[in-house]
């Protein structure tokens, strides 16, 4: 079933609402669809990871949904019903039964980021109102230290049985989620249906997600379960994933891009979800676990290319690679696509039987989406956010635009508010996967919604006559020039990531004492990959100048006006939230107090190392 998008008039805007392609596989909430999933492929392996004696094991489908409703009946029997849990520890097969126990019939679930110190912890599950936290191993120190000055929380559930040595075994408060799982599996056979029957109410707060940032800046977004089966709903419109599929699972659960994509669409589809070794892994996970389905951030993606390229290089076979590009695209014009086959060792090399990629939460260099396309890999950019559960459109399985984020999900509205004579302007979103507002801050739910209901996003962008949406950047980003013209980060930092030499980099208005404004980027040197033959690092000098030159093609791309004109250099990492976006106004404080302290104007530090200054 084709059908795709419909462009329209409504309201004095024009509209693309996605109609979908696929007849959508429709599921209600999140306890329907584990009952479902585990109704259809029941002793299909559901999950894949490494046991602690290193050995590859699974659980099933049927496993997922007796342990959700043992686990959920055990906690219903503590008292835990109405309770707003959370959840913090690694992506494992726990992290899940934690997670649908407490959204299928006891309470809210309030993901937390495993990356978070102990005082952010503390402050976001007061903030949350929690009263029970379910964590993994690596977390019981920091849950005895929170333990001692926190009544406010009465459990405190560790995903593995403790040992008996483990501080804390004084406290009542802890608790192991094996014993409550065996626990729930007895109530369950004597007949205990608190859980299993306990009403679930659609349109009701059932996940409070805390978005990235301070504790007192982070805004916490409210999720029912009508707004997440309806995104996994739509995302069955545009992508086909089914039983067949392998997913490997890399970033995080708290994380709504993984949440919703990697764990419940998987599910919903019959994929298998496998939980690997973490990122210096993934080469070895994509072949041992038969990989079919990654969903990831652009830098993986961006790396993988690289990395494939500097292979190529190496091997001597570049002259080889290119001639069979050509043939492959003679071929392709023709109706004949052999990509696969020509291409056979480079899939052996980067996955085997991996056919599909999505990639979100940031920019994606389109140049790696022509380049992985020309040997037969589909790799697809998207496009959410946390408030709208959070996919809102993505490329698909038949239309792929490199540079735009494809069309809406089926059921999903997009439009652009105000657009400039450009037809720029900020998008907005209209669906059932839009949030139902900010926890506790009315103000900030007023400001997110336009007067008749739309969400606004923060990014800027224009819709095409095919209704392609295309993101020009964030509003919040946005650099005013001093001819009045604007300029968006993003669009550098996608050229700048694709110099050799350059791991990442962030762009930012810099404001001369004369009042113009400047485009001014800090590169983030990949050292591995900036060395002389001797396998040295090349000196400040040499790698200025060939950043220098790297610049000045870019530069060569774009009006005068947008010119990137100073630039430095770092070894240090970006601050990034969940490991994917750059904590602007983080790193242009520390550009400005790094210079202000040595004393040193941004016109006479082209090309230095700013921990040098």
């Amino acid at each position: 079933m084709k059908k795709g998008v419909k462009i329209s008039i409504k309201n004095g805007r024009r509209v693309v609402e996605g109609i979908g392609y696929y007849e959508p596989r429709i599921v209600g909430d999140l306890r329907e669809l584990v009952r479902n999933s585990a109704e259809r492929y029941g002793d299909k392996p559901a999950f894949r990871f490494r046991d602690k004696a290193g050995r590859i094991t699974f659980r099933t489908f049927n496993d997922l949904r007796d342990d959700v409703d043992s686990l959920g009946t055990a906690m219903m029997s503590l008292g835990m019903k109405d309770m707003r849990i959370s959840v913090i520890g690694e992506n494992r097969y726990e992290w899940g039964v934690c997670y649908f126990a407490i959204v299928n019939g006891t309470g809210v679930a309030v993901p937390l980021d495993r990356h978070l110190p102990k005082n952010e912890i503390e402050n976001l599950t007061a903030r949350g109102k929690v009263e029970a936290i379910f964590y993994s191993p690596a977390y019981h120190d920091t849950m005895v230290e929170i333990s001692k000055s926190n009544d406010a929380i009465r459990f405190f559930i560790c995903m593995e049985k403790l040992d008996p040595d483990a501080a804390g075994q004084d406290d009542t408060r802890f608790l192991a989620m094996p014993d409550l799982v065996e626990k729930g599996r007895k109530l369950l056979e004597s007949g205990d249906r608190s859980f299993t029957d306990a009403p679930i109410d659609r349109e009701k707060m059932s996940v409070l997600l805390f978005t990235s940032g301070t504790t007192s800046t982070s805004k916490g977004v409210m999720l029912s379960h009508a707004n997440l089966a309806a995104n996994v709903s739509s995302v069955t419109t545009i992508i086909d994933i089914n039983e067949r599929d392998t997913h490997l699972s890399l970033l995080p659960l708290h994380h709504t891009f993984e949440n919703t994509v990697g764990l419940l669409v998987m599910l919903h589809s019959g994929a298998c979800v496998v939980y690997g070794d973490g990122i210096k892994h993934i080469a070895q996970n994509l072949k041992e676990y038969n990989v079919t389905v990654l969903v990831a951030v652009p830098a993986i993606f961006e790396a993988m290319y690289r990395k494939l390229q500097d292979g190529i290089r190496k091997s001597g076979k570049e002259k080889l690679f290119r001639i069979l590009i050509g043939i492959s695209d003679l071929l392709r014009a023709v109706g004949i696509d052999a990509r696969r086959k020509l291409f056979r060792s480079v899939f052996e090399k980067i996955g085997p039987n991996l056919r599909l990629a999505v990639s979100g939460a940031a920019p994606l260099d389109k140049e790696v989406v022509v380049g992985f396309d020309r040997i037969g890999f589909r790799l697809l950019q998207g496009y959410g956010l946390t408030e709208a559960s959070p996919v809102v459109a993505t490329n698909n399985d038949f239309v792929n635009v490199p540079g735009t984020i494809g069309h809406p999900l089926g059921g999903v509205e997009v439009a652009i508010e105000s657009p400039d004579e450009n037809g720029i302007g900020e998008i907005i979103v209209r669906g059932g996967n839009v949030m139902l507002g900010y926890y506790e801050d009315p103000e900030a739910t007023a400001e997110a919604f336009t007067e008749d209901g739309w969400l606004r996003t923060g990014d800027v962008g224009y819709i095409d006559d095919e209704g392609f949406i295309r993101i020009t950047g964030r509003a919040k980003s946005m650099i005013v020039l001093t001819s009045g013209k604007k300029a968006f980060p993003e669009e550098y930092e996608v050229q700048l990531n694709n110099i050799p030499g350059v791991k990442d980099s962030f762009v930012w208005g810099n404001m001369a004492p004369d009042g113009d404004v400047q485009i001014c980027a800090k590169l983030v040197v990949d050292a591995e990959n900036v060395v002389d033959r001797e396998g040295n690092l090349l000196s400040e000098s040499e790698l200025a100048a060939r950043f220098d030159a790297a610049i000045k093609e870019i530069n060569k791309t774009m009006p005068q006006y947008k010119a990137i004109r100073y630039f430095v250099m770092t070894m240090e990492e970006l601050v990034k939230a969940n490991g994917i976006k750059t904590k602007r106004h983080v790193e242009q404080e520390k550009v400005r107090k790094m210079l202000e302290e040595a004393g040193v104007e941004i016109r006479k530090v082209n090309g230095r190392f700013i921990e040098k200054l």
